[in-house]
């Protein structure tokens, strides 16, 4: 029986924060099928080389992985198999009193709590638009309570 990988590194976190929205991860599942065989010891280690050569070729996947990035894994000895849906703990939440979102989100995006924009990581800065929903949050800048929905933000003492 070959080992089966998972590839996390190679999927991302669609993260959704706040108590209505469904937070999942992805990960994708691969079996090492190149010749000659790896030894179990070898086998997260090249697959974690791999999915970076093969972000770099055929960009991040975010949920199921493209024909091309599939193709570049299969070419380095990697059979796709399947992907599953993990769920995050509750842990992994806003536990932030004054937050809370209703805001329907992409993978790969999440919530400032700061500003209550729709935000999402690309390559180490965060690139923010309005979000689709509602979202309440506190502004530590002003000291008050805000709600932002889509490019309006109401924020009173009250």
């Amino acid at each position: 029986m070959k080992p089966v990988a998972i590839a996390s590194l190679a999927l991302l976190a669609g993260l959704a924060i706040g108590p209505a929205a469904n937070a999942a991860t992805y990960t994708a599942h691969y079996d090492y099928v190149g010749k000659p065989a790896l030894p179990d010891s070898q086998i997260d280690p090249q697959l974690q080389a791999d999915t970076v050569t093969c972000d770099g070729i055929a960009g991040v996947q975010r949920m199921t992985p493209s024909a091309s990035y599939r193709n570049c894994m299969r070419q380095r000895g990697w059979q796709y198999r399947f992907l599953t849906r993990d769920r995050l703990p509750d842990t992994a939440r806003s536990t932030d009193p004054n937050f809370r979102s209703n805001a329907r989100l992409q993978p790969g995006h999440f919530i400032d709590h700061d500003t209550g924009m729709d935000c999402q990581n690309m390559g180490g800065a965060s690139v923010c638009t309005p979000p689709n929903g509602a979202v309440h949050y506190y502004d530590p800048d002003q000291g008050l309570n805000c709600t932002r929905s889509g490019i309006v933000s109401v924020c009173s003492n009250f």
